[in-house]
C-alpha cells in the first residue's frame, strides 16, 4: 500500500455511516449506545491521560466533544465542564439532555478563543482535533492562554509505529494537506510527528510536554503550564543582571507581536543544557528558546507566553540546581497615556551642544521630554527624525531623558524630531545635524559601484 493510500484510509467513516454516532456511551440506565468508536477503546484512551478519578473544584475544557464522551465523563467525576465546538450537534445536545448535564456548550471555533469570554481552565481536552487545525500553532498558543495547569493533546500522528521502536526524526516533521489526503476529509490540515507535538506544545507557550501513549496511528500528550520536575535547591540563586525585549532595551512588551524576553545573567559555570535551564513568568512555566553564552553569564531567551492581562508581570529563573533568581518587573499591553508630551530640547549628547547634534561625536543625541509615565522604556518610545524611527539607547523616565544615536541616513542639514510615546506624539522640533554620517554597512562601496553584465546563475538559499 502506497503512503497515498494509507494516508486516505478512513476506518471510522463506516461506523458512522451505520450508527450515526462517534463514541459509545453507558447510558444512566446501565445501557449501551454503540458508536463508531467502542467503549474498550474509549475507556484504554481516557486512562492513557493520567486524569484524577475525582475532579470536583476543577474546571475543564473540551475542544470538539463531537457527541461529548469525555466532556460527561469529566463532569462524573465532579468537573465543571465547559465544551466547545465549531458545529453545534444535535447528538451532544440529546445526549447532554439524557445525562442530564451542566455542561456549558458553545459554538465556538478554537481560533476564538478567550479568556475574557470563557474563562480559563485547569485542564484543557484537545482530542483528536489537532490536525484539524489550519493553523496548529496559533490554535494551539489560543489554548495555552486559557490553560491553567494542563492539555491533553490526543492526536493521529505520522510515526507511531516507528516511535514505538524508539526511533526519533532528527526534527520535528508535519505533513501538509492540500485537499482530502488524510481521511479523506477536506478538514484534515497536518500530519505531525510526535515530536513535532512535543515541539508545538512548547513552541505555543506551554513548560513542558509529556508523552503519555502512543499508538500506530496516535500519540497522547501532556501539555503542562508548570513545570513537571526540578532539580533540587542545592546552589546559589541565579542573578539575573537585566530583562529585556529580544529587539529593544525595554521591558514593555505588546501581545499582538511575536516577541522574545531576554534574560541576562551572571554565570561563572558551564554552559547548561537547555532542558536544565526554567523560566517563569508568574509562577507559570516557559520553554526557553535559547540558552548562549555571552561574556560574563548566560542569555536566556524566551518568548512571551499567551494569555498574560495588560500591567505588571514577573519573571525569573532557575538552573539545574540553583535557588530561584529574583523576579525581574516586565509589562504587557500598556494602555495609551491621555498626557500630553512636550519636547522641551536636544542637544548634543557628548558635546551638550543646545539644537545641534554633530556626527564627529558620534552622532549621539540627547533628548528632553515633559510627560513621559513611570513605564518609559526604549520598548515603549519612538524618535522620528524626518520621519525615521530611531529606537532609544536609554530612556529614563523620571528625568525625562532620551538617549538615541542617529541614524546612517540621517545627513546633514535641518531635521524636524518628533517623540512618540505610548500613543501621545511630541510637537515636532527642529534639530541641526551637521558633519558626515557612516556609511551604511554592507553600502560602502555603493559611489564606487560599476555596472556588470547580467548572469544567468541564480543562488539558491
Amino acid at each position: 500500500m502506497s503512503l497515498i493510500e494509507k494516508r486516505r484510509e478512513n476506518v471510522v467513516r463506516d461506523g458512522l455511516a451505520e450508527t450515526g454516532l462517534y463514541h459509545s456511551f453507558r447510558l444512566p440506565d446501565g445501557k449501551l449506545l454503540r458508536g463508531s468508536m467502542n467503549m474498550e477503546w474509549q475507556e484504554e484512551r481516557l486512562g492513557s491521560f493520567q486524569l484524577p478519578a475525582d475532579l470536583h473544584g476543577k474546571s475543564v475544557l473540551d475542544i470538539g466533544p463531537w457527541d461529548g464522551f469525555y466532556t460527561f465523563e469529566m463532569e462524573r467525576r465532579g468537573a465543571n465542564v465547559t465544551a466547545i465546538d465549531y458545529v453545534d450537534l444535535d447528538t451532544f445536545r440529546e445526549l447532554h439532555r439524557a445525562f442530564q448535564s451542566k455542561a456549558r456548550y458553545e459554538r465556538l471555533d478554537v481560533y476564538e478563543l478567550d479568556a475574557r469570554r470563557l474563562g480559563t481552565f485547569d485542564i484543557v481536552l484537545c482530542l483528536g482535533a489537532l490536525y484539524h487545525f489550519k493553523h496548529p500553532l496559533l490554535a494551539l498558543e489560543k489554548i495555552c492562554a486559557v490553560t491553567r495547569e494542563v492539555c491533553i493533546i490526543d492526536t493521529f500522528v505520522i510515526d507511531g509505529e516507528t516511535r514505538r521502536e524508539g526511533i526519533r526524526p532528527p526534527l520535528p516533521l508535519l505533513e501538509f494537506y492540500e485537499r482530502e489526503e488524510l481521511g479523506g476529509q477536506s478538514d484534515n490540515w497536518i500530519g505531525p510527528s510526535v515530536c513535532a507535538v512535543e515541539a508545538l506544545a512548547k513552541a505555543a507557550g506551554f513548560a513542558c510536554a509529556e508523552v503519555l501513549r502512543v499508538t500506530d496511528a496516535s500519540a497522547c500528550v501532556a501539555a503542562h503550564r508548570k513545570w513537571k520536575e526540578l532539580p533540587l535547591e542545592e546552589e546559589s540563586p541565579v542573578e539575573i543582571s537585566a530583562l529585556s525585549g529580544h529587539a529593544h532595551r525595554g521591558r514593555s512588551f505588546q501581545s499582538n507581536k511575536e516577541e522574545y524576553i531576554a534574560l541576562w545573567c551572571w554565570w561563572s559555570a558551564e554552559l547548561p543544557p537547555l532542558d536544565m535551564v526554567f523560566p517563569e513568568v508568574d509562577g507559570l512555566g516557559v520553554a526557553p528558546l535559547s540558552c548562549a553564552r555571552i561574556a560574563q553569564g548566560l542569555l536566556v531567551t524566551l518568548r512571551v507566553p499567551p494569555g498574560l492581562r495588560p500591567g505588571r508581570h514577573e519573571a525569573r529563573l532557575k538552573v539545574g540546581r540553583t535557588r530561584w533568581s529574583k523576579a525581574q518587573a516586565f509589562f504587557v499591553d500598556l494602555p495609551p497615556v491621555s498626557d500630553e508630551l512636550e519636547l522641551s530640547s536636544v542637544q548634543d549628547g557628548i558635546t551638550w551642544t543646545p539644537g545641534e547634534v554633530d556626527w564627529a561625536n558620534g552622532g549621539w543625541a540627547t533628548i528632553w521630554i515633559n510627560g513621559l509615565s513611570p513605564e518609559a522604556d526604549p520598548a515603549n518610545t519612538m524618535v522620528e527624525i524626518s520621519g525615521i524611527p530611531h529606537s532609544p539607547d536609554a530612556v529614563d523616565a523620571q528625568g525625562g531623558q532620551v538617549n538615541t544615536r542617529l541614524r546612517p541616513l540621517i545627513r546633514a542639514g535641518d531635521h524636524p524630531i518628533v517623540v512618540v510615546h505610548r500613543g501621545a506624539r511630541t510637537p515636532p522640533k527642529m534639530m541641526r545635524v551637521s558633519g558626515n554620517p557612516p556609511a551604511i554597512r554592507g553600502l560602502e562601496r555603493l559611489s564606487d559601484a560599476t555596472e556588470e553584465p547580467q548572469s544567468t546563475s541564480k543562488s539558491v538559499l
